[in-house]
């Protein structure tokens, strides 16, 4: 994995996540495998359209965008970035985590999801 890739799951770690309780029952057992899912056409085009750089903000800026200030699991949102990185094509050679995470939250989360740009930028710059 890219050290680019290292530190935006490092960043997911920020968010507010869900803690299980120690009494909580045991968790299901993993799904049985399935046959890959279609790409979708945001995914297969994303790099053509964005860049390299621009496709891996635009996505982790919609990450933030749908998990800021919501309970979610930030091992399933990385592994959900994870796979859409890697369906994307994104070649990380050349590309720094700070242009990635600024261009995520100075551009295109404001874009994304205007109401939540200032909470995403207030959490980048407590980091």
């Amino acid at each position: 994995m890219s050290a680019v890739a290292v530190r935006l799951r490092w960043v997911l770690a920020l968010l507010p996540g869900l803690m299980s309780p120690a009494w909580a029952e045991p968790p299901a057992p993993p799904p049985l495998p399935s046959l890959p899912e279609a790409i979708s056409p945001d995914l297969q085009d994303c790099v053509s359209r964005f860049g390299h750089t621009g496709c891996a903000a635009r996505l982790y800026a919609r990450m933030l965008c749908d998990s800021v200030g919501q309970l979610s699991s930030n091992e399933l949102l990385q592994q959900q970035l994870a796979q859409q990185y890697e369906q994307a094509a994104i070649d990380f050679r050349g590309i720094s985590v700070e242009q990635v995470e600024t261009a995520a939250v100075r551009y295109y989360s404001p874009m994304l999801c205007p109401d939540k740009s200032q909470q995403i930028r207030q959490l980048f710059n407590q980091s």
